[in-house]
């Protein structure tokens, strides 16, 4: 197996080295984490703590699954569940000259109880009455829109109901570039590069201004709305299903 030495010293760990589940019994969230590759941690004292990173909306978590020499399979997660929460596994020192020297981790990953993956947003059923959507944006993941769970089947009708789009995307659309622009540079990796391409391929030569002033920004991103809504003729499908009116 090829390992990642990272110049800090800090070793990289594969993701698919370990199995991380989020489950609810009798309404308290437990965490289970095992070992799908032993390999990845015979390299750290059988001392080092195994613990999981969680991050959702401003909470953060610190689960403690023991350590290598004794490790405990399943925790219980405190105040409250987690739906779609940035994971990563951590390799910690506990030695008493290096207490808390983080010796290995996981890049970080989503772990979605619920909604789709599919594209560059991924959707997510959430508890944010009376608010109907929310976006997440985070550093290494792709963003999350969350929508109200009451609304049955909330990811596959947020993705494909004209009004939703209309109303909804062009500020998802400006609240990601706004990010994305914030940048000196185009990102060479990542799902920021990846919302670059995509909007590349709406207006192709059309080079995004990173780091320019505020009034360039904003005419850039509005002119990439108004490409994507005349793309999807988002205006004329959301009048159709209103009333049925024709479009001359």
């Amino acid at each position: 197996m090829r390992k990642t030495i990272r110049l800090t010293g800090r070793r990289q760990l594969p993701i698919g080295a370990f199995d991380f589940q989020l489950v609810e019994v009798k309404g308290q969230t437990l965490a289970s984490l095992t070992v799908a590759n032993d390999e990845v941690t015979k390299a750290f004292p059988l001392s080092a703590a195994v613990r999981v990173k969680l991050t959702e909306n401003k909470r953060v978590e610190i689960l403690d699954f023991g350590t290598i020499l004794r490790p405990a399979n399943v925790v219980a997660v405190g105040g409250g569940s987690f739906l779609a929460p940035s994971c990563q596994v951590r390799i910690v020192s506990r030695a008493s000259d290096s207490e808390g020297k983080l010796l290995g981790s996981t890049t970080t990953w989503t772990y979605k109880t619920d909604g789709s993956s599919e594209g560059i947003l991924l959707f997510q059923p959430s508890d944010i009455a009376p608010r109907l959507f929310q976006l997440d944006l985070r550093d290494e993941e792709y963003p999350i829109l969350y929508v109200d769970k009451r609304i049955p089947d909330a990811g596959s009708w947020a993705k494909s109901d004209p009004l939703f789009t209309a109303c909804v995307f062009p500020q998802v659309i400006s609240d990601v570039f706004e990010r994305i622009l914030e940048m000196p540079g185009r990102p060479d990796s990542g799902w920021m590069a990846v919302w670059v391409d995509w909007a590349n391929s709406l207006m192709p030569g059309s080079v995004p201004p990173y780091g320019d002033s505020i009034e360039s920004r904003k005419k850039w991103k509005e002119e990439l709305i108004d490409t994507f809504a005349a793309k999807h003729q988002l205006s004329d499908r959301v009048l159709d299903k209103l009333g049925g009116i024709k479009i001359s």
